[in-house]
């Protein structure tokens, strides 16, 4: 009963400071997170014999043979056997298991096991160590017994999915993957018995700034052999503990053919001495973890510095040195007048960054007071588009970077431009946006990616969180990637608008997401950052778009919804984003 009181009386405090639509919506926001039913989530990740079956039959025309890479230690008997089935159920059946086995006398059943399924099966290379050296020094022993083209890293407390090797031969052959991650779920039991659907990692596509945040990528990692060319090792023993996050920001800089596989093709055993279950404890491993983000920045020329975003240690928070304080245009647009003057003073008392310029749209001037300040008449032309008065604003400003900023968005952090500034200075970014709050504390923008199955064909990433929320696999607490910034607030640099051609009329509506979108197309990225943070007063930030308009926009940018890499088809169907 008390736990009933106690919610009756978080809804009163939420109607008294924020109303009762605040308070209607998050009941909806969390009507939209209950847990899927169990035959919902097994069809996330379980496959049919028909279909195994049809995969075992598949010829492929380059077939390439994978190594699997497991060091033993210790294995507990029962893992050990799963292991081995599971490799022996592979639909594709091209690869070698390469054992290196460190294990004490104590367990000497995990030699018995591994020489009695090594004669029944040429595919399994066995070896024993001379000592136990550490995961890292044993994998890089284990890697040695590898012929294959490529490798595979599998823990010896885990399970492959049947059609794991077939997935990713298929990106292989069809794609030309060189590096190759796909989704996994942690589990203990049963496996058709899955059922918490917070246990699944469904991971979205490859983004650096991503990666530096936390090794999302994890398992199921599979790479050609050439990208260990120029390695002195595999894994090295300074980086012992997050050694598997270390690897992966090495190799995935000496290739642009990163695939990753929106399929559950991994299962992450939970037990009392996994990592999975108690990597927050390991200090080291975080330790080793920022050494490896700050050695990849030197190695790229990057001047920043990672630390754990605390309280969650193995979240990163990557401070990049701003190479000057160049001067910075903000564009304030839908907004009246007495909206731009409240807009500009506060932006002047809540902001850091000093090297500022304000441009406003106006049939007169305003009073703005002193500084840098510039108008843009819009009195002979009411029916001006977004994008036309947009490209006006940024040829009347002077800024080497611009601030598309609607009126009613207010500074929550001082220091928003410098958060922002960091990213949208590299030449591989196109926009950056921040992370925005409705005056109710929900989620405004987290993010925007492509949704074939929604009306305006937009996802608002988190929509369905609140500021006390960490979002999905701590998606509300990082830096990363993401399809699009929002006009409502989106920093570019003068060059990407350049390179862009400025904004154009071909998406009407959706102005901000068509410059987004072209800039992803020309390969470069756009970020979103938690550590920049507004909050928007008005109604809807990204407003609603007609028929028409999204019809538009789908049948323009077909290619990318097909190719959408920030939002994973299965996030909606678990209801975890």
């Amino acid at each position: 009963m008390s736990g009933v009181i106690q919610k009756v009386k978080n809804g009163l405090q939420v109607c008294r400071e924020f109303g009762v639509e605040s308070f209607f919506k998050r009941v909806d926001n969390k009507k939209y997170h209950r847990v899927p039913d169990l035959e919902t989530i097994r069809s996330v990740h379980l496959v049919g014999e028909e279909e195994l079956e049809r995969q075992r039959q598949r010829e492929f025309e380059n077939p390439v043979k994978f190594s699997i890479i497991t060091p033993l230690y210790n294995t507990p008997r029962e893992f050990l056997t799963e292991l081995l089935e599971s490799l022996e159920k592979q639909t594709y059946a091209n690869w070698e298991l390469c054992l290196a086995d460190g294990s004490d006398e104590e367990h000497a059943y995990v030699g018995e096991i591994c020489r009695e399924r090594a004669q029944r099966d040429g595919r399994i290379r066995y070896h024993v160590l001379e000592e136990n050296r550490g995961i890292s020094e044993n994998t890089n022993e284990c890697i040695k017994l590898a012929t294959g083209d490529y490798f595979g890293l599998l823990d010896h407390d885990d399970v492959l999915h049947p059609s794991a090797l077939y997935e990713v031969m298929r990106a292989v052959e069809e794609q030309g993957a060189e590096f190759i991650y796909t989704d996994e779920v942690k589990f203990s039991g049963n496996i058709p018995d899955i059922s918490n659907p917070l246990m699944f990692n469904l991971k979205p596509g490859f983004g650096k700034d991503d990666l530096r945040s936390h090794n999302y990528i994890c398992h199921f990692t599979v790479f050609s052999r050439k990208l260990l060319e120029g390695e002195e090792k595999f894994y090295r023993k300074e980086c012992d503990g997050s050694q598997d996050h270390d690897m992966v920001l090495r190799l995935t800089e000496k290739t642009d053919a990163i695939v990753h596989i929106p399929k559950v093709l991994y299962y992450w055993r939970v037990h009392e001495n996994s990592v999975s279950q108690n990597l927050e404890g390991k200090i080291y491993a975080v330790d080793s973890a920022i050494r490896a983000i700050d050695q990849q920045l030197e190695r790229t020329g990057e001047a920043g510095k990672a630390a754990s975003n605390l309280p969650f240690q193995t979240i990163y928070r990557i401070t990049y040195e701003l190479r000057e304080t160049p001067l910075v245009s903000v564009i304030l647009h839908n907004a009246e007048k007495e909206k731009i003057v409240e807009a500009v003073n506060n932006i002047r008392k809540c902001t850091s960054y000093e090297n500022l310029e304000f441009v406003y749209f106006s049939d007169r001037l305003l009073d703005l007071g002193s500084g840098n300040i510039r108008h843009v008449s819009v009195k002979a032309e009411p029916g001006t588009s977004a994008a036309d008065k947009w490209n006006r604003a940024v040829k009347a400003a002077h800024g080497e970077y611009l601030i598309l900023l609607d009126g009613n968005c207010r500074p929550l952090t001082e220091n928003w431009i410098e958060e922002m500034l960091m990213f949208a200075q590299r030449q591989d970014v196109c926009a950056v946006g921040p992370k925005i709050y409705y005056h109710d504390d929900t989620i405004a923008y987290a993010g925007i990616s492509l949704g074939e199955d929604t009306r305006d064909g937009l996802e608002l990433l988190c929509a369905h969180d609140t500021r006390a929320d960490i979002g999905y696999e701590g998606l509300l607490c990082h830096a990363r990637e993401t399809t699009a910034a929002a006009a409502a607030c989106m920093i570019f640099s003068r060059n990407s608008w350049k390179d862009n051609e400025g904004f154009r009329n071909a998406c009407p509506g959706y102005e901000d997401i068509d410059f987004c979108l072209r800039g992803q197309k020309a390969g470069k990225n756009n970020v979103w950052t938690c550590f920049a943070q507004m909050r928007f007063t008005g109604k809807c930030l990204v407003p609603p778009k007609t028929a028409a308009q999204a019809e538009t926009f789908k049948s323009t940018w077909k290619e990318s919804f097909q190719k959408e890499q920030y939002y994973h088809r299965l996030w909606k169907k678990l209801r975890i984003v």
